[in-house]
C-alpha cells in the first residue's frame, strides 16, 4: 500500500522522497511567511489586489484580453457540458476534448504575464517563502529519511537547479495539493485517457499505442516524424513522406544529372581535377622582351657650367652618399639590437 505522506523518486539511479511535513515544520513556515510579506510591504512591494491596476497600467492587460480570456473560458466549459453528456460521435468529442485542450494552453499563455507579475507581489513572495521551507526541511533520501539539504532551507537556495532539488520539487506541490498529477483533473485529459487516446503522460497516440501528432502522423519522441518499417524499427521523414536521416538531411542514392539527349553528364571529381592539373607540363617561363624606351623629347642642350659649380655639385653627391649609407649604418644596428 502506497505511503500518503511520502512520494518517492528516482534521480540517476538513487531513490529520493518528499515526505509531508510536521506541525512544528507547518508553523515554522507560517512563520517565515509572515516576516517575508512584512519585509515586502515595508520595502513598497504592491499587494495582491493591486495586481489588476498594475497590469492595465503597464499595458499587459486589457479589456480585449479579459474578453479573450473569457471566451475561451466559457468554450472550455461548453465543451466539458458536451463530453459529459455524450451522445454525440466519438471522433467528434475526441475533436471536442482537443479544442478544450488547445483553449487551456492559450489561457495559460495569457496569464504568464499575470502570472510572473504576481511573483512579485507581497503575497507571492511571501507563498514562496514558505513553499521553500517547506521543501527544504522536506526533500530526504528514501531509504534513511535523513534530509537532503543538511542546512535547510539555505542550502536549498544556493542549489535551486540541483536536479535533485528541481524532480522534487513538482513532487512535493502534488503531494502538498493532493493530487498525483493536475492533467489528471482535467475533463479533457479523462475522457481522452478513457478512449486510448492517450498514453500515461496524456501524449496522442494511435491504436496501437505509437506516438502522433495532431494529424495522426507518426512521430518519435522528439516530435520528428517518423514511417515504422515494422514493429520495431522505423525511418525518419519530412513532411511529404520522403527519407531524411538522423541529422534531417535527404537520405537517397544519387544518380548522375542528364544532358539535353538523356545522357549521363560525367562530372570530374576533385581528385581527377588535381590530377589533371600535375601532369600539365610546365610552361616554361618565356623571356620578357625588353620593352622600346618611349622617345623622350629632346632636351635643349645645357649651357657649360662654370668649374666652381661643378665642383660644389660633386661635393653635395659625396655628402648625400655619405649621410645615406650612415642611416643604413644605423638601421641595421638597431634591427640587430631587436633581433637581441
Amino acid at each position: 500500500m502506497a505511503d500518503e505522506n511520502k512520494k518517492s523518486f528516482e534521480v540517476d539511479g538513487k531513490m529520493y522522497a518528499v515526505r509531508r511535513p510536521k506541525v512544528d515544520e507547518i508553523r515554522k513556515a507560517n512563520e517565515i511567511r509572515s516576516q517575508s510579506f512584512n519585509e515586502a510591504l515595508q520595502r513598497g512591494d504592491m499587494l495582491r489586489e493591486q495586481l489588476e491596476s498594475e497590469l492595465r497600467k503597464r499595458k499587459l492587460w486589457s479589456d480585449g484580453r479579459e474578453e479573450e480570456y473569457q471566451g475561451l473560458r466559457q468554450s472550455i466549459l461548453d465543451g466539458e457540458y458536451k463530453l459529459k453528456k455524450g451522445g454525440i460521435k466519438l471522433a467528434n468529442a475526441k475533436k471536442v476534448a482537443m479544442e478544450m485542450s488547445d483553449a487551456r494552453q492559450q489561457m495559460i499563455t495569457l496569464l504568464s504575464s499575470r502570472t510572473d507579475l504576481d511573483s512579485n507581489t507581497c503575497e507571492g513572495k511571501a507563498d514562496a517563502s514558505r513553499f521553500n521551507y517547506l521543501f527544504a526541511v522536506c526533500l530526504v533520501y528514501d531509504d534513511t529519511d535523513e534530509s537532503y539539504f543538511d542546512n535547510g532551507l539555505d542550502d536549498y537556495l544556493l542549489n535551486q537547479d540541483d536536479p535533485v532539488a528541481l524532480a522534487g520539487a513538482s513532487h512535493f506541490y502534488y503531494l502538498l495539493s493532493g493530487s498525483e498529477n493536475v492533467d489528471e483533473r482535467l475533463p479533457e485529459n479523462q475522457f481522452l485517457k478513457r478512449f486510448n487516446f492517450v498514453n500515461d503522460d496524456y501524449r496522442l497516440v494511435d491504436d496501437n499505442g505509437r506516438l502522433v501528432n495532431r494529424d495522426g502522423r507518426h512521430i518519435d519522441e522528439f516530435g520528428s516524424l517518423i514511417r515504422w518499417i515494422n514493429d520495431e524499427d522505423f525511418e525518419h521523414v519530412d513532411t511529404e513522406g520522403r527519407t531524411v536521416n538522423d541529422a534531417g538531411d535527404y537520405d537517397v542514392e544519387f544518380s548522375p544529372f542528364l544532358d539535353d539527349k538523356g545522357e549521363p553528364i560525367e562530372e570530374a571529381t576533385e581528385d581527377v581535377e588535381d590530377e589533371a592539373e600535375e601532369e600539365k607540363p610546365k610552361k616554361k617561363p618565356r623571356a620578357k622582351k625588353a620593352t622600346a624606351a618611349k622617345k623622350q623629347p629632346k632636351k635643349k642642350k645645357a649651357e657649360p657650367k662654370a668649374e666652381a659649380e661643378v665642383e660644389d655639385e660633386v661635393e653635395a653627391e659625396e655628402e648625400a652618399e655619405t649621410g645615406q649609407a650612415q642611416e643604413e649604418t644605423e638601421d641595421a644596428e638597431v634591427d640587430e639590437a631587436s633581433e637581441e
